[in-house]
């Protein structure tokens, strides 16, 4: 039976049909640009690797520096076109790895001590990649991004990923002012008052009228894609 691609199969595919690169890189790299939108594991990267070149979708080419060789893989002709493929199949819905958001769920088991905690690595991490994303850009303002002669794309990603990383830190911010003067993490009327108060002041269009239910998620988030992890 015909081994089925995944999404990781496509993002290695999508790297590769820039420019060669040894698996190292191609590691390098998902950990520079990948990982905020696909996360993997390291080890399953150079897993696939060696996965794509079995089934002929990329081809690795031995190169010497003195005597240390490395081998690095370029995209095949059909590898090229399942990639196309892909591309005109549907995307999986919009989803988002967050671990620090399932803590504010159940933060009422901790300690405000703990919810600080969680918030200030979260406004840390966000401050981090605002630092990364002032370096690609200046890396492309200097011309000497690795993805220049494609910076029209790319910069549509360079914007998708500065919004979303600050609304992130913008949240953080917020959210540690709020609690601030809360003595611990119990309810009371006055922060349910005030947490009504934040919701209603959401950048969102309200349904309006008296929901007859619960509101249940749009039917564009089961929607399934050709591709799975």
């Amino acid at each position: 039976m015909k081994e089925k691609l995944t999404t990781t199969s496509y993002a290695m595919l999508a790297q590769v049909a820039v420019r060669p690169w040894s698996a190292y890189e191609l590691a390098q790299q998902r950990v520079r640009y990948f990982r905020y939108t696909w996360p993997a594991a390291e080890s399953a990267i150079y897993r696939e690797v060696k996965r794509l070149a079995a089934m002929g979708y990329i081809v690795g080419t031995k190169e010497y520096t003195g005597k240390r060789s490395r081998t690095v893989y370029a995209i095949s002709n059909t590898g090229t076109d399942v990639l196309k493929e892909w591309l005109g199949t549907p995307v999986a819905p919009f989803s988002m790895e967050f671990e620090a958001m399932l803590r504010v769920f159940v933060a009422p088991l901790g300690t405000k001590e703990e919810l600080i905690g969680t918030l200030e690595q979260v406004l840390a991490d966000a401050r981090d990649m605002q630092a990364f994303a002032g370096r690609v850009k200046q890396e492309f303002i200097d011309g000497i991004n690795v993805t220049q002669n494609q910076v029209y794309i790319r910069a549509i990603a360079v914007d998708f990923f500065t919004s979303h990383v600050n609304t992130v830190a913008e949240w953080a911010e917020r959210t540690l002012q709020e609690i601030e003067d809360w003595d611990d993490l119990t309810p009371t009327d006055e922060k349910n008052k005030r947490g009504l108060e934040r919701i209603r002041q959401t950048p969102v269009e309200a349904a309006g009228g008296t929901l007859a239910g619960v509101a249940t998620p749009p039917a564009s988030q089961t929607r399934s894609s050709t591709a799975h992890k």
